[in-house]
């Protein structure tokens, strides 16, 4: 007999909990069912952590909870379900525990804001696999489950809020800048999930100093983004040409049906089309339509990327040479509807290479905002990985929301999150109203001074 047809097949996994026994359980069926819940969602964690959500089949997660799949089928119906269950129970118990720390008895503001960060820390510390499935795992389920993920910042953005706002000196950042500190620690977090969860107790500091840099009245001076917004001219969307070599066709025709007809939507047959080339030739440059498309985000980053790096490079002084390549990159997405859908909501439709992808765009986006700075200027490894995050996740809001061709009107308060943890509030705003120019009162012409004001969230 051949040697494949006498193999044993592998032994189902042993269940995390023990079985109920109906009779003896003493629970009635509201308690059985709340009980097979959270074994399931127990188990979703287990899983997830181990092979990620592509590898979370029905089957494993019921056989490790120690239920049926019917069971699993009537509790949850599908697998987005029983995970998105999963993520809520995470971070409401997460929410539990930082509330509490945050409502201590003590009376100064950072003392509670501290605590509040300690214990958002020393959670991944204690659960790392839930903290995964939170910050890494939901990512990988596609667009409906990330969208859950803007409720849970919001929750903490209005916790950071608050506590700004019980300051003596009643300074508190406007709600985009909260949101971007949220979106920056989110970003801290996530990238050291993987490797570093020993490491995450340092980062409470560093993490903080950086959330404080922003507080500071000197926001206030910005251009308000709506009053921007209302007296410029809507950006004229970028025309798509299909020129190019053969490479190019194909890249910019996937581009293309992704942003108008969803990433679900490629294949390699509409690919070809669209681009004028033959199947083979699509097969020899990329072989699948997975490989295609992250090579097109590639090409769009690319394109994004290299304006902004012509504008950084205009001379002078560096807060303004970042100011500069921040106002071409925001415009350069205003006017390019096609990247904007392709790099903040189709790319969450390919899974987790499309997660690798989108954090090798933010890393060479943060490439761009330091080389612009002399060393010395430059913020701590960690205050850079934030105020990218931060960045990007005022950009996904507006983007996710369809209202990408407001970008332009955000620069000022982009540049500030760049620029606050290296040269200081005051200086970063003062380099935002010089490019406009005005003085830092608003007032008037005046050169451009971003030494000063230097900040401790700086290496």
């Amino acid at each position: 007999m051949p040697p494949a047809l006498t193999e044993t097949k592998p032994a189902p996994p042993r269940p995390l909990y023990r079985q109920l026994q109906p009779r003896w359980c003493g629970l009635d069926r509201e308690g059985v069912v709340g009980n097979q819940r959270m074994r399931l969602m127990g188990a979703m964690v287990e899983v997830v952590a181990e092979r990620g959500y592509a590898g979370a089949s029905i089957k494993q997660v019921s056989a490790l909870a120690g239920v049926s799949r019917q069971t699993f089928y009537d509790l949850y119906g599908t697998r987005e379900a029983c995970l998105l269950a999963t993520y809520d129970d995470i971070v409401e118990r997460a929410a539990e525990r930082i509330g509490a720390a945050y409502r201590t008895e003590c009376d100064d503001w950072q003392s509670r804001l501290r605590a509040a960060f300690d214990t958002y820390v020393a959670g991944f510390v204690a659960r790392p696999k839930g903290a995964r499935l939170a910050l890494v795992g939901v990512f990988d389920a596609g667009p409906r489950a990330v969208a859950r993920t803007e409720r849970t910042r919001l929750t903490f953005a209005k916790m950071i809020a608050a506590s700004f706002e019980r300051a003596p000196d009643n300074v508190s950042p406007p709600p985009i800048v909260v949101k971007g500190i949220v979106c920056g620690i989110d970003r801290v977090v996530r990238r050291r999930l993987a490797d570093d969860v020993e490491g995450f107790p340092a980062l409470t500091e560093e993490l903080l100093a950086w959330a404080l840099c922003y507080r500071s009245a000197a926001v206030a001076r910005l251009p308000d983004p709506a009053r921007v917004a209302r007296a410029s001219a809507r950006p004229r969307p970028r025309a798509y040409a299909g020129s190019g070599d053969e490479r190019v066709r194909i890249l910019r025709a996937t581009a293309w049906i992704a942003a108008g007809q969803g990433y679900d939507h490629l294949t390699a047959g509409r690919i070809v089309d669209r681009a004028g080339v033959s199947a083979e030739t699509f097969e020899a440059l990329y072989g699948d339509v997975e490989q295609c498309f992250l090579a097109t985000l590639g090409l769009l980053t690319v394109e994004a990327l290299r304006c902004a790096e012509r504008a950084s490079r205009s001379g002078g002084d560096p807060a303004a040479n970042v100011h500069s390549g921040i106002v071409a990159l925001m415009g350069q997405m205003a006017s390019n509807p096609v990247f904007t859908r392709v790099a903040f909501i189709e790319i969450l439709a390919a899974g987790a290479d499309g997660v690798v992808c989108r954090e090798a765009l933010l890393h060479k986006f943060g490439d761009l905002l330091t080389r612009s700075l002399p060393r010395p200027l430059r913020p701590s490894g960690v205050a850079i990985e934030a105020s990218v995050g931060a960045i990007w996740g005022i950009v996904d809001h507006h983007v996710t929301r369809g209202a990408g061709h407001l970008l332009p009107a955000l620069a000022g308060h982009a540049t500030y999150l760049a620029l606050a943890p290296a040269i200081g509030a005051e200086a970063a705003v003062r380099a935002v109203l010089a490019a406009r120019g005005v003085d830092g009162d608003g007032e008037g012409p005046r050169a451009n001074d971003s030494r000063d004001g230097r900040s401790p969230a700086r290496a």
